[in-house]
């Protein structure tokens, strides 16, 4: 279907009258629909054949008496040039096609999403050469039926959509809100980044907005929270104008930019964890991000990331989704660093700590395996400050004074079952001076006192995910890891048996 006023705006173009955000929205409308296309190419040779019938017009005003040799040669030069302009056109618009419709073969951004989220992935590619798992490419079609979803994108750009949702990637710089509420991050190297509604277009100038396009609303609006953007509406001769920090528009429906109050808390900027335990979190690696395949970023969003070494690897488990695959062979060195770690908060006095982690440990790493931390925290030197591992078929963590001449062991009683998917965790309360180990949500033996450790702030430098801390003996953990987070507080059993689920 035809938009009503596409026959204006074609008309607009060719006269060279049209803004920059209406060329835009015109380019969109053309690369969507062969209808529109089509007419194009009409209004195109039709607007070629009146500027030379009118220029031959004037000729003959001014001249009494033309011999026919020129006529002809007008008529043959004005078929001609009206030929060339058409097929101009049809040139011109089959590049943008093909330029605007390449998909690339890989990602281009990951999302995850709030537990029980309903959503469906489409991709303009064949099966064979779609994208596997919670990953976006140009061509991908988004429908959130229910939940919160974060995607990042290669850019470093960062969108939080809301509930009924549905957003398209148009390219590696644009997407396509179609309905929903949607909240966009944009670092400066990524400036220019593009967001369409059905009435609206936001062209980033380095900041952070949110855009509205929820049947709630009405008509579309755009708050902007930080920086600037250029907004322009979409209909025929549509306003535009730029936003800076703590300004809102809402479009009339004659294409006005309407003023209104900023509301930022109408949109969500991270994505919410289970109730109850996102308190705290200053480390989250769920491996769920396959944009990059040589790190893994901290979904807690505090921006510590993993950086993947030896034949450490991003596998897909049918259980689990994406997961940390670790071979365990101490020659391959197979481990994930933690960049950034020093900016994670200390272990305060009379505070705590909690580390946890679900494992499948492969059968034959048990054997020369006899202790592998799954994520430790230490300083200079290897010297470990607090650890969380498998010794001896047991949940076993460690955590240690400053000088390392005070430690404190916690260990369990049940045995952590190889090749089965196991959740472990050990909390850490400095104010009750207790220590208490969990497997798959249940505490384990007695809480031990930690009295004799320190009772100064400890500070760490480094942290390991996969690997033990000690400069010598090192052993690498075999088998696979998910959903790794550090809390800067002791979680309460309830908390514990809930990351257990």
């Amino acid at each position: 279907m035809i938009p009503p006023e596409l026959p204006s705006q074609i008309q607009r173009m060719l006269d060279g009258e049209l803004s920059a955000g209406e060329l835009t929205a015109l380019e969109s409308e053309l690369l969507e629909n062969e209808e529109s296309r089509e007419l194009y190419r009409k209004l195109a040779t039709l607007h070629s054949d009146l500027e030379v019938m009118h220029s031959g017009q004037s000729t003959l005003i001014k001249t009494n008496i033309i011999p026919f040799d020129i006529v002809e040669a007008k008529q043959r030069k004005k078929i001609f040039k009206g030929a060339m302009i058409a097929a101009a056109a049809v040139l011109i618009i089959s590049v943008l096609i093909m330029h605007f419709t390449q998909i690339p073969e890989q990602p281009i951004a990951s999302f995850r999403t709030t537990p029980a989220a309903d959503f469906s992935l489409t991709h303009d590619l064949a099966d064979d050469d779609a994208p596997v798992g919670q990953v976006l490419a140009v061509g991908s079609k988004l429908h959130l039926r229910n939940g919160t979803l974060e995607s990042k994108f290669e850019s470093g750009v960062r969108a939080v959509i809301e509930a009924p949702c549905i957003l398209r990637v148009l390219a590696d710089d644009r997407v396509a809100v179609d309905q929903g509420v949607a909240w966009f991050e944009v670092p400066e190297e990524a400036i220019g980044f593009t967001v369409e509604t059905p009435e609206l277009i936001v062209v980033d100038l380095g900041t952070a907005f949110g855009v509205d396009s929820s049947p709630e609303a009405g008509n579309d609006e755009v708050h902007v929270t930080r920086g600037a953007v250029e907004v322009t509406a979409r209909m025929d001769g549509g306003q535009s104008e730029t936003l800076r920090e703590g300004e809102a528009r809402r479009v009339t429906k004659i294409g006005e930019l309407k003023a209104i109050n900023i509301n930022p808390d109408h949109f969500t900027t991270s994505l919410p964890l289970n109730e109850g335990i996102s308190q705290g979190l200053v480390g989250h690696w769920d491996f769920e991000n396959t944009a990059y395949y040589s790190r893994t970023e901290d979904t807690s969003g505090n921006g510590h990331t993993g950086i993947l070494q030896g034949d450490a690897d991003i596998v897909t488990d049918p259980e689990r989704g994406k997961v940390l695959s670790l071979s365990g062979n101490a020659s391959r060195k197979g481990m994930v660093d933690l960049d950034s770690v020093k900016n994670i908060p200390n272990l305060h006095a009379h505070r705590g700590l909690t580390l946890a982690a679900w494992i499948k440990r492969n059968p034959s790493s048990s054997s020369n395996l006899r202790y592998a931390y799954v994520i430790g925290l230490g300083q200079e030197g290897d010297h470990p400050i607090a650890t969380l591992g498998v010794y001896n078929g047991v949940i076993d963590g460690i955590i240690e004074g400053e000088e390392g001449s005070k430690q404190a062991q916690v260990a369990g009683d049940i045995s952590v079952k190889d090749g089965v998917w196991t959740h472990i965790a050990i909390t850490i309360d400095r104010m009750e001076n207790r220590a208490v180990s969990y497997v798959n949500g249940v505490a384990q033996a007695s809480p031990i006192n930690i009295s004799a450790i320190d009772d100064g702030e400890l500070n760490w430098e480094f942290a390991k995910i996969g690997r033990t801390l000690g400069s010598s003996h090192r052993q690498y953990f075999g088998g696979l890891i998910d959903d790794v987070r550090i809390y800067d507080r002791p979680l309460t059993p309830d908390e514990v048996a809930k990351l257990a689920k």
